[in-house]
């Protein structure tokens, strides 16, 4: 800002020295030569007079020498892009979303590491207006055949499938249905859990009056396991068609009354011999006044995948960087196959497919993370045209379309620089990175707007001096300025880097230096290309092609002069300090406040991982089809215990189950422990847990329950220290689990206590050796651990950067009430966003965290530039309100309207990350520049604070006093420095005549 501007008294009036004004309205302040500065004011003389004389130099050198100083740009811009070499993209939800300190996180990472699960899971949802027809039937045939003949690299689905023992018993046996069939939700990569999709009625057998008849008990141990041994294996799909046997002819005859028959009565596997019952699999069911299905809108197919860990062993190993799961690469070379089918099939009229493979999520990240270049590319176009409309003038010589160029480079140069430093030290980057070089593209206009208003805001004896002087004069009085913003900007992002959610940490540290480096390119790169651009305007060459000269080109003042200045001067100054104007602005002000408080009361606190997909990407569409269609379906959760001594803690295990069943969190429990506990009293008279058994009982019945009919399904529910064998006790326990379904919640207000008891229930059980590991799983905690902290890191980091905000303006600028009116202007811009949030639709995410953040250094730009230049112009306080309108005003605005221009083309994103940010930051830009532009000039024209002791006035008597009395400070100041440290101050030879020099009393400034 203008260190030439004036100096008033303490309402604003002009006075000469040594007078005083008989004005009614104004109080009177002291002659500049009366004044005195406060400490807080000397802090700030030497902070800010430190830092005028150093971008003079700065501005004064690269006018002589250009060339060297971009050079040297782009030099540091290669060398730190060497780190792009290491850049670490992250796609997983557990790495980005959930905070690094969680429980999930820890206990993800446990099961990964010690217990890695061996499967893969693959769904398809078809929908129709009733899936119960036989057209519908055929269509899930047609995708069972097509899959089983899916190849890659010679394997099909036979050779990676995970296979069943096939055990045929009477197909015409059949079980009344079970009302509440248990469902399964996978995490993928994490935990197995594919058991729970086999689910026997243990219920109906213990009810049954006669003692079931059980081979593994009732036959010898060595026959029943020959027998169990020689049985054949087929692929286990769960499919409606299971019903049928998959068999085309029998299918192909179905009527739809036969199909909906079937799907209301549990029966006898054809195929593996199991009971099945597929209401559950189906979605939207229509029940008549029986409750008896007659209709459904869904079906559900799942298909269960083995990794082959032969290959893995033999080093042909992948890592799915969607789940984090290492996996063969047969599996994910089929995979892809298995999409592309997907992709390209094509099903009757009437009837839609949604899908989910196992590798879904690391295909659509992947493809999406470095997304959006065009839109990227074509807003800078957009935003390149605007700086040549602003910078340039109307005619060949003054366009500026190379400086423009210049100015949009600095960007980019920055951009390598943060991703390159961040590479280095594999600081990790994730999808709402991508909005980053929209941000820095806002940000670093703005600089380069301040920093070309200054240029324009010379005085007319300026504009007499040589190109190195003029440069100097600018950046003195524009490099505080973009300090002040970039700092701001800085700690803001600087507090977010020590937030514990990881992706936005990572993303403010990334921003953090990004900020920094745009702030040095625009001070160094693109003054250097200015200097280059000025001097090509002084020779009179075309601007675009430079060889073609000019020589009879005179501006016109009509086009020379600024428009923007001319139109705040004279049209909108004029309509806005009209008391009536000012009553409407406050009125406005205060009533958007008060109903965006009311917003902020409504606003919802709500996250979900899945939001982070494209809206058009297949995967979305799978995830919503199951919201829509299966919303019935709790979260699903497992109960974990390794290092448990099973045998003597069962008593505490049913306690525990006890409690499960009776706890109004939770819907459901299919554990292990009651059916054995049946198997065991039942056949060999014991009394569990009322009788304990010895050590070599328990793994002697264990062994055999788990080869047994009614506790076959439970074998994957364990991991041994060695294999189980049939007719052999089971191993050690390392791992055992028990599988329960959440409650269907509305919101964090319901879930997040609903997680945090069923912990609870864990901690208390207090089962031993007290070194065993005992918790709960589940995908869902993902979010929900994250909804239990989000809203307050969101008030820790937007409350410490406020803070870290209004410190920096205050000692830059150095008087408190102006600092406070800023950061006033920041709150209700805050407010008012968060507010507009709720009315759009919009939710507290990890992603609007990140943008709120953002907006706190945005939003601050807007006011402390008019703050600042409020406090370094002369006249009553409506006259300094207008200059510094007239003066900074445009470049504001220009900055305000190119950053909207930069994000204008988010608003058809199908990100939620792009969308997300597109709404905040159109209301951080429109809120701002209300706040900035029409709030903050009516409040500083009615209470504004007295000028700088050292403001020079414009003309006059008192501007030769001031001028003095500025030397006379900065003099002060460099001797008092050179008393306590001559040979670390005054080396390079700071004296007077230097001062005098500097400050322009040499150049005949004051006469």
């Amino acid at each position: 800002m203008e260190a030439r501007n004036t100096d008033t008294d303490g309402t604003g009036t002009i006075i000469s020295p040594g007078k005083r004004s008989n004005s009614n309205v104004d109080t009177v302040q002291k002659p500049v030569s009366e004044q005195r500065t406060t400490i807080l004011q000397s802090i700030s003389i030497k902070i800010v007079g430190s830092l005028e004389r150093f971008f003079y130099k700065w501005g004064y050198q690269i006018g002589l020498t250009p060339v060297p100083f971009i050079v040297a740009c782009v030099i540091i811009t290669v060398v730190c892009g060497i780190g792009l070499f290491r850049f670490t993209p992250e796609n997983r939800p557990d790495k980005l979303w959930i905070p690094w300190n969680s429980e999930f996180v820890k206990d993800t990472e446990w099961l990964n590491k010690n217990f890695p699960s061996p499967f893969r899971f693959h769904y398809a949802i078809i929908t129709a207006d009733d899936v119960l027809q036989p057209n519908v039937l055929d269509v899930l045939l047609d995708i069972h055949d097509r899959v089983k003949e899916i190849e890659a690299s010679s394997y099909t689905w036979k050779d990676i499938c995970f296979k069943l023992p096939v055990i045929k018993f009477d197909s015409n046996s059949r079980r009344k249905r079970q009302v509440n069939e248990p469902t399964t939700t996978f995490f993928n990569g994490t935990f197995d859990g594919f058991d729970s999709a086999f689910d026997f009625d243990d219920d109906a057998s213990e009810e049954a009056e006669e003692k079931p008849f059980d081979p593994s008990v009732s036959l010898p141990t060595e026959l029943y396991c020959n027998i169990v041994s020689s049985l054949d294996e087929e692929c286990f799909e769960l499919n409606m068609l299971e019903l049928w046997n998959y068999n085309a002819s029998v299918i192909s005859k179905l009527t739809r009354e036969q199909i909906i028959e079937a799907v209301n009565q549990e029966q006898i596997s054809p195929v593996f011999g199991r009971p099945v019952n597929y209401a559950s699999e189906l979605g939207k069911l229509q029940r008549n006044e029986s409750g008896y299905i007659v209709g459904a809108q869904a079906v559900m197919i799942r298909w269960f995948a083995r990794l082959n860990r032969t290959a893995m062993n033999l080093g042909d190993v992948l890592n799915d960087e969607g789940t984090g799961q290492a996996v063969d690469k047969y599996n994910f070379m089929w995979e892809k196959e298995l999409s592309n089918f997907f992709l390209s099939y094509r099903p009757p009229e009437g009837v839609d497919i949604y899908f989910n493979v196992a590798r879904s999520f690391a295909d659509i990240s992947g493809s999406t993370i470095m997304g959006d270049a065009s839109m990227l590319a074509v807003g800078f176009s957009i935003v390149f045209m605007y700086v040549i409309f602003m910078l340039g003038k109307f005619n060949f010589v003054e366009q500026r379309p190379l400086l423009s160029l210049a100015g949009l480079s600095c960007v980019g140069l920055a951009i390598i620089v943060s991703y390159g430093i961040c590479s280095a030290f594999k600081i990790i980057y994730g999808p709402v990175h991508n909005i980053l070089p929209f941000l820095l593209l806002g940000i670093g206009i703005d600089d380069m707007f301040v920093i070309m208003q200054c240029w324009n805001n010379l005085r007319a004896d300026d504009l007499k001096k040589s190109l190195p002087e003029k440069l100097g004069l600018t950046l003195q009085h524009a490099g505080v300025s973009i300090t002040i913003t970039s700092l701001t900007d800085f700690f803001a992002f600087a507090i977010g880097g020590t937030t514990v959610l990881p992706a936005l940490q990572s993303f403010c540290i990334y921003a953090a230096l990004g900020i920094i480096a745009t702030y040095v390119f625009q001070a160094t790169f693109f003054v250097a290309w200015l200097a280059i651009d000025q001097r090509r305007i002084e020779r009179r060459r075309n601007a675009f092609i430079p060889y073609i000269i000019h020589a009879s080109f005179s501006p016109k003042t009509w086009i020379t002069r600024s428009f923007a200045q001319n139109a705040i001067e004279k049209i909108y100054c004029k309509f806005l300090f009209r008391k009536f104007s000012k009553v409407i602005v406050f009125l406005v002000t205060f009533g958007m406040f008060g109903v965006n408080i009311w917003g902020n009361i409504l606003l919802r606190q709500e996250f979900n991982p899945i939001w982070f997909l494209p809206q058009d990407s297949y995967l979305f569409k799978y995830f919503a089809a199951r919201d829509k269609f299966f919303p019935e379906k709790g979260e699903e959760g497992f109960v974990l215990m390794s290092g448990v001594d099973l045998n003597s803690n069962l008593p505490k295990l049913e306690s525990l189950l006890l409690e499960f069943e009776n706890s109004s969190f939770v819907h459901e429990i299919d554990a292990w422990y009651p059916p054995f506990k049946n198997y065991v009293n039942t056949n060999f008279g014991k009394d569990i847990p009322n009788r304990e058994l010895t050590d070599k009982e328990f793994s002697k019945y264990l062994g055999k329950f788990l080869f047994s009919p009614s506790g076959g399904k439970y074998q994957s529910r364990f991991k041994f220290d060695s294999n189980l064998t049939c007719g052999k006790r089971a191993p050690i326990v390392e791992l055992s689990s028990a599988n329960f379904k959440f409650n269907i919640f509305s919101g964090p207000e319901q879930h997040v206590p609903a997680m945090n008891n069923i912990k609870r229930i864990i901690r208390e059980a207090n089962f031993t050796p007290p070194n065993s590991h005992t918790f709960i799983w589940s995908f869902a905690f993902a979010g929900w651990e994250t909804d239990e902290i989000i809203t307050a890191e969101l008030y820790r980091n937007m409350g410490l950067a406020m803070i870290c905000v209004f410190l920096t303006t205050l000692i830059l600028i150095a008087n408190l009430q102006t600092c406070c009116m800023v950061l006033l202007c920041v709150v209700l811009t805050l407010v008012d966003v968060g507010g507009s949030m709720h009315f759009w639709n919009l939710t507290i995410d990890t992603v609007s965290c990140i943008d709120l953040v953002l907006a706190i250094g945005l939003c601050v730009d807007y006011a402390a530039h008019i703050g600042h230049a409020f406090m370094t112009s002369d006249g009553t306080r409506e006259e300094r309100a207008k200059k510094a309108l007239v003066n900074i005003g445009p470049a504001v605005l220009n900055g305000g309207f190119s950053t909207f221009l930069a994000f204008i083309l988010l608003a058809n994103s199908k990100s939620h990350v792009f969308l997300t940010f597109f709404k905040i930051f159109f209301l951080v830009v429109v809120y701002g520049l209300f706040h900035g532009l029409v709030f903050l000039p009516v409040l500083l024209s009615i209470m504004g604070p007295a000028p700088y002791a050292t403001v020079i006035p414009e003309v006059g008597a008192d501007r030769n006093e001031a001028k003095e009395m500025q030397v006379l400070l900065v003099v002060n100041q460099n001797m008092e420095e050179c008393n306590q440290n001559p040979e670390k101050s005054c080396r390079n030879g700071s004296t007077i005549e230097g001062d005098i020099e500097l400050l322009g009393k040499g150049k005949g400034d004051l006469g």
